[in-house]
């Protein structure tokens, strides 16, 4: 199976969005310089038998 993936749609999702600030926080003062992060959601999907 291959995956696609598409940029997780965490607007509704609060908890989820405290947490990637909280560790793009961390990880910036930790290095130095600002870091940001991208959440992405995969798709899976069947391969075509044929190819």
């Amino acid at each position: 199976m291959d995956k696609d993936y598409r940029i997780a749609e965490l607007s509704t999702q609060g908890d989820a969005l405290d947490a990637i600030r909280k560790l793009e926080q961390q990880l910036t003062e930790t290095y130095g310089s600002e870091v940001a992060l991208i959440a992405y959601a995969a798709e899976e999907h069947e391969e075509d038998p044929q190819t």
